[in-house]
């Protein structure tokens, strides 16, 4: 009788060469290189073939949909992620493992073709038949299988010489009622009611929803969409099937804690710390690095320190770019992080951000200050997500919200001249800031940082 095992990843949301990190803090993109190459070790020696169901990279908004508003980032951030898309197929190539990849909706849709085109959407493996569909969301955000996918379903199902089928989808269609609209295709009823009439599918597999949904059956037909890969602990699963029936799924996962756990950690302020201030109220354009950033957190992650930004970007409270704009700047600044040095990894581990503006807010949704500094709230969230060891921790602002934000949240703080640097030193003048140290630059402070590291110690 014939059988198959299938490991199953799904949304990998996997950045190296593009830049910056995937807006949603979980998801883990700067992690993704060690934790894919983990998983095919595992794997290689588990299944007979591998499936990727969609959201290979992160791909960053200024790709996906760009707005002419401001300067146009999409032809160099292009070039990177083909690079990442090139680097991931040569893994899975040395892997040995047969693999199948699908595009999710965080995959652009020209690289992806370009460089993943060659897969044929139909492929005989060991007695089953995995068909893979590229469907997309379309209005209102919604995944529909329209046109050339909902005839490739329509004529595999209709195959009388067909061996069972596993079809390979991004979107959920299982029945989902507190799932939103866009993770689940409006004809989801109808496309398990094609299943289910056919007799021809015994496993539909999918991602997309990042919690996971576990088996749901219908007739012969299984349902399951994997959990999300690229979050901790970065679960993958192996199915086995037999004849026509699916035995068992199997759940791994990769890292049970964060490789940033107990690591000593450096948050930073973003304006006037790593960028000058001219950026704060506009695109991309304004961005420029102050001398010695990239080296600097090129230098503290060599070190072995996680590096997190907390910046106020109240300019969107205050009316002067929307939140995607602030995301763009971040992804520019690390583009310019890690094309100073030459060297990916010269770029923060996270960056989080508070919108709030108070009584000046455009509109009530932007008056909450409750996690902006110096408030802790967001240097918290940040040391809860990744696990850090705040006892060696420091937080580098050029502002006297910077400072208390530091000893709100137990860390150190450590003021640096560039920015607003030099009027808060006299502001602070007299007061009692325990622990305080000033230095020029933010390559300084690194500097003096590494030298005092007593984590190791």
């Amino acid at each position: 009788m014939k059988s198959v095992k299938i490991g199953h990843i799904t949304d990998l949301h996997y950045r190296y060469y593009t830049p910056g990190s995937s807006h949603k803090h979980k998801n883990r993109s700067r992690e993704m290189p060690s934790m894919l190459e983990k998983a095919l070790q595992i794997l290689k020696d588990e299944i007979d073939i591998l499936v990727i169901t969609g959201d290979i990279i992160d791909t960053p908004g200024v790709v996906l949909k760009h707005n002419n508003y401001y300067m146009d980032l999409s032809t160099p951030f292009k070039r990177m992620i083909r690079k990442d898309y090139l680097t991931i197929r040569s893994m899975l190539d040395q892997s040995g493992i047969p693999w199948i990849v699908i595009p999710g909706n965080k995959d652009d849709p020209e690289l992806f073709s370009e460089i993943w085109g060659d897969q044929p959407l139909v492929k005989n493996f060991k007695g089953y038949r995995f068909v893979s569909f590229h469907d997309r969301q379309w209005e209102g955000g919604q995944p529909r299988r329209f046109d050339r996918e909902r005839k490739l379903m329509e004529t595999m199902l209709a195959d009388p010489e067909s061996p069972p089928q596993i079809h390979l989808q991004h979107f959920v269609s299982t029945p989902a009622n507190k799932i939103k609209i866009k993770h689940i295709y409006k004809e989801a009823e109808n496309l398990r009611e094609l299943c289910r009439r056919s007799g021809k599918v015994i496993l539909c597999l999918s991602g997309h929803y990042h919690p996971g949904i576990k088996e749901y059956k219908e007739g012969i037909t299984s349902w399951i969409s994997a959990p999300a890969f690229c979050a901790l602990p970065h679960p993958f699963l192996i199915h086995e099937l037999e004849g026509c029936s699916l035995i068992q799924t199997r759940r791994l996962d990769i890292h049970k804690r964060s490789i940033h756990k107990n690591k000593p950690v450096i948050f930073m302020d973003r304006d006037g710390v790593i960028v000058t201030l001219s950026s704060y109220t506009t695109g991309p354009e304004k961005i420029k690095l102050i001398p010695g950033a990239a080296q600097a957190i090129q230098n503290l992650k060599k070190a072995g320190f996680t590096v997190v930004v907390i910046t106020n970007q109240s300019c969107i409270g205050l009316g002067y770019v929307p939140e995607s704009i602030v995301l763009l700047n971040h992804e520019y600044m690390c583009y310019l992080l890690a094309g100073e040095t030459g060297d990916p990894e010269s770029q923060p581990d996270a960056i989080y951000f508070s919108s709030g503006a108070g009584d000046d807010a455009v509109h009530p949704d932007y008056s909450d200050m409750s996690i902006t500094k110096p408030s802790p709230a967001l240097l918290n969230n940040a040391a809860s997500l990744l696990g850090v060891n705040r006892k060696h921790g420091w937080l580098i602002g050029d502002r006297e919200g910077d400072l208390y934000c530091a000893l709100n949240g137990k860390v150190k703080p450590l003021l640096v001249r560039t920015g607003d640097g030099q009027n808060t030193e006299k502001s602070i003048k007299g007061k009692k800031i325990p622990d305080l140290v000033i230095k020029k630059d933010i390559l300084e402070a690194a500097e003096f940082i590494i030298n005092n590291n007593t984590a190791e110690k």
